[in-house]
């Protein structure tokens, strides 16, 4: 097992003493295994081991009792530890648990500045994950089952022991007289993984002794097929994305079982199960919504929302989609004023004739500021809010200028607008007043701008 985990890791890693490695550690069987391991190779290479243990509070002192004895393995062994504990009102859900695992392992994963993290998926956990893929209602990539290496944002995410059977894993943990936890709620068949795990191999057992295999090699002819399928969508992808960005239009007009894939595909890089409903849920609403001008979203997880509008669809994370609570800033007169995360607002004097303007979308602006008089605010939007647009006559609310401007509900609350009262009279990035036009000669520069 050694030289197979040895062998593996080799393939994306550099085995030195600058590399980090974080290990996902419930302290039971396998990631006891996998942690061993691991760590009988550093002590040849050298390379750090940071062991992240998330304690789920749902079974209380048996909750913290395995967190205990997961800690004293790693002192024994002389292994970094890190563990946090979840609220104990997070839903008790196998989704949720795998949600929150994953952000836990990517907040020690940035933490530790590491290099990858290893994960103790096993054959017979793959195998396992091909039928739950099965009754849930999959395409040919759910098929793949559990991939040896994928990435989940910038995280290299790699499972060293796919190729071992849970046997092989608990003769490794006797032979080297291990004590690894033993999670009661494995037992429970209320959870889908368990009843497949305790109810349905067992008689698939009886029709073939060999299911589990089986089920691995069909996992390894649909990513044969899939590797195939993917070269042959690589112009595909060139033709309706942009960076992160589907066009909407282009997506919708590819075939049905292209459009799948691509669906398929979205969902696993976030880490999102793809099961069939959930693929089909995307699919409806990107179809249903993809006139909307300004935008529509849809909830995938507590933390990832699919936005679409006629021009785009991507995901969005909790951050995008969070309020900006920007804390109002008096703006008494010409000066330097500074608002959050070392950005500023500066108005400054400018009495030059202006020949260029800078695009809407500059972070600043040149004003004619005569008849407006200070104190102004800097602030997001709040009810009420008015805007007289750059060339025209009356003022309009502002949020039909920003639907005007066909921006999304989810970026409004986060657009800096500098007012006076409920008057907007400039949106950084977005437009000016017309109380601001210069005709020949700008009073004033306003601008954001950050410190370095």
């Amino acid at each position: 097992m050694l030289s197979t985990v040895k062998n593996i890791l080799e393939k994306y890693v550099a085995l030195k003493p600058e590399t980090t490695m974080i290990v996902g550690f419930s302290g039971g069987w396998d990631s006891m295994c996998l942690l061993h391991i691991v760590k009988k190779l550093s002590e040849t290479y050298g390379f750090n081991i940071v062991a992240a243990h998330l304690n789920h509070a749902w079974r209380g002192e048996e909750s913290d009792d395995e967190e205990a004895n997961a800690q004293r393995f790693c002192a024994e062994f002389d292994i970094k530890f890190r563990a946090e504990r979840l609220d104990e009102d997070t839903k008790q859900t196998e989704a949720v648990a795998r949600e929150e695992r994953y952000e836990f392992f990517k907040r020690t994963y940035e933490y530790n500045k590491a290099n990858i993290l290893l994960t103790a998926h096993t054959k017979t956990d793959n195998a396992e994950t091909v039928l739950y893929r099965i009754a849930k209602g999959t395409g040919l990539n759910g098929l793949e089952g559990i991939r040896e290496f994928r990435k989940l944002g910038d995280m290299n995410i790699v499972r060293p022991l796919l190729s071992f059977s849970r046997k092989e894993i608990e003769a490794y943990c006797m032979e080297n007289e291990l004590f690894p936890n033993n999670d009661s709620s494995n037992q429970d068949t209320r959870f889908a993984r368990n009843n497949i795990r305790y109810n349905i191999m067992p008689r698939l057992k009886e029709i073939n002794p060999n299911v589990e295999t089986s089920l691995i090699n069909l996992a390894e002819i649909a990513i044969g097929n899939n590797n195939i399928i993917d070269e042959l969508m690589q112009n595909i992808q060139t033709q309706i994305t942009t960076g992160n960005k589907w066009h909407t239009q282009n997506f919708l007009r590819l075939n049905s079982a292209i459009r799948r894939h691509f669906v398929y595909n979205l969902l696993l890089k976030y880490n999102v199960e793809p099961s069939f409903s959930k693929v089909q849920e995307v699919l409806s609403f990107i179809a249903d919504n993809n006139f909307s001008k300004t935008g529509k979203t849809l909830s995938i997880t507590s933390d990832l929302t699919l936005f679409t509008s006629h021009k785009y669809t991507y995901m969005l994370n909790e951050e995008d989609t969070a309020k900006k609570n920007l804390r109002e800033v008096i703006i008494t007169g010409e000066g330097d004023f500074p608002f959050e995360n070392k950005e500023n607002l500066v108005i400054k004097p400018c009495a030059e004739k202006i020949e260029h303007f800078p695009p809407k979308s500059a972070r600043f602006i040149y004003a004619d500021m005569t008849n407006i008089s200070f104190p102004l605010v800097l602030r997001t939007r709040r009810d009420g809010d008015i805007i007289q647009p750059l060339g025209m006559q009356g003022k309009m609310k502002l949020k039909k200028y920003f639907i005007n401007k066909n921006i999304p509900v989810y970026q409004r609350d986060k657009m800096l607008l500098l007012c006076k009262e409920n008057e907007v009279l400039w949106i950084a990035g977005i437009g000016m007043s017309e109380k601001l036009r210069v005709n020949e000669v700008a009073t004033h520069k306003i601008e954001l701008n950050t410190e370095i």
